[in-house]
């Protein structure tokens, strides 16, 4: 009954309009606040956050003193070769081996952003130990976190996936990635003016990339972590070819995790009964570890030809690759290829060039034509891995 005498008075105070213009101004106002809100999250996920994951990619690979790892070691902290190759390094190679696959399995059922704090906190122990410990037992420590930081490092380019819509997806692939290569590149040419200038250190540019390494965990803190309910949806859009029924999705994070652990089978089957999925993971699995074996000991041979040289130019090595690096990703951003057709060919090509560096590599005196074949390998494993990715 007040609902019909509500109508009523409205028609009658509309004769002269003004009621009506009340209440078209009232529901105008709140759809503008609506669409403001939508606006806000729009520009916030177009640019902000793109802005944010750019940013975080650059500054979580700032990693100063990195090329010059070796030389820390045996100068500063007096250990020998042999000592840091077989009992040093290989606790790196061995906890990423160990750390890999429930890290894989478990990334998306702790949705990205757990795994990505124990990539930041596993690189601040690690620095931590480079700068402030010099005990064996601590610089194994170090190196095993080392190897955690290496194996976490998926979840992040995980996490864009979750994060950002599907039309993003190559795009932002393409520039993290980029990010990723020259927040390094920075990191290395930095170092090595360091070292020509003499304006620091190897300990002191590891205490350094303490502080960066501190600085990118802020930056973590302020991505926004994904929800569970934001996965359901998209569980819920992929029904139609995942054959997933409305009644069967999750309705809790518990119940999330219980789907997700329950489906890990089902999904290995399913996934790897494609042989172009077969094919790229064999050749992702090969190409990582043979590039974790290169960056284990490169320095190691590097400081064979190096003995007496104050001035080594790994910093300037490493700069070459992660620069050559992100002008072939950007290039290979900007055409569009038919990997469908052409990725053999480029797996056959690209690893008999890999192999024939790594040779010539191993078999150099000079340090010369070491920096252009460890420069030409590290720039066409990261290609192909973004290309594979």
């Amino acid at each position: 009954m007040p609902q019909k005498t509500a109508s009523v008075n409205l028609l009658k105070n509309n004769e002269n309009g003004s009621l009506l213009e009340n209440v078209e101004f009232t529901k105008v106002e709140k759809d503008s606040e609506i669409q403001l809100k939508n606006d806000g999250n729009g520009r916030f996920k177009k640019y902000i956050l793109p802005g944010l994951l750019v940013f975080y990619s650059i500054i979580k690979e700032f990693k100063v003193g990195e090329p010059f790892l070796y030389k820390y070691h045996s100068e500063n902290l007096n250990y020998t070769a042999e000592i840091l190759n077989g009992e040093v390094y290989p606790y790196s190679a061995y906890s990423y081996l160990f750390a890999i696959i429930p890290i894989f399995l478990f990334t998306d059922i702790l949705l990205y952003k757990p795994i990505m704090y124990i990539e930041i906190l596993g690189q601040i122990f690690y620095r931590f130990t480079l700068s402030f410990t010099s005990s064996l037992f601590s610089q194994q420590l170090g190196q095993t976190m080392g190897g955690l930081v290496r194996a976490s490092d998926l979840a992040f380019f995980s996490y864009i996936y979750g994060v950002l819509e599907k039309d993003q997806y190559k795009r932002f692939t393409s520039w993290t990635r980029a990010g990723t290569m020259a927040g390094r590149t920075g990191a290395y040419l930095f170092s090595q003016i360091l070292i020509l200038t003499h304006w620091s250190d190897y300990h002191t540019m590891n205490k350094m990339a303490f502080y960066i390494a501190s600085t990118a965990l802020l930056v973590c803190f302020f991505l926004p972590r994904i929800r569970w309910k934001t996965m359901v949806e998209r569980i819920h859009q992929t029904k139609a070819t995942t054959s997933i029924s409305s009644s069967s999705q999750p309705k809790s994070y518990s119940e999330y995790v219980s789907y997700r652990i329950r489906r890990l089978h089902s999904h290995f089957k399913q996934i790897y009964s494609n042989p172009r999925i077969r094919k790229w993971s064999f050749y992702w699995a090969m190409t990582t570890c043979m590039s974790l074996q290169v960056s284990l000991y490169y320095q190691t041979l590097f400081g064979i030809v190096q003995i007496g040289d104050d001035t080594p130019l790994n910093g300037f090595a490493d700069a070459g690759y992660t620069f050559v690096s992100v002008v072939l990703i950007l290039i290979m951003n900007w055409y569009s290829i038919n990997w469908d057709k052409w990725g053999e060919l480029a797996l056959v090509v690209i690893s008999t060039l890999s192999a024939g560096f790594l040779v010539i590599f191993s078999q150099a005196q000079n340090a010369y034509p070491m920096y252009a074949c460890y420069i030409a390998y590290e720039a066409f494993y990261q290609l192909m891995i973004t290309i594979s990715q």
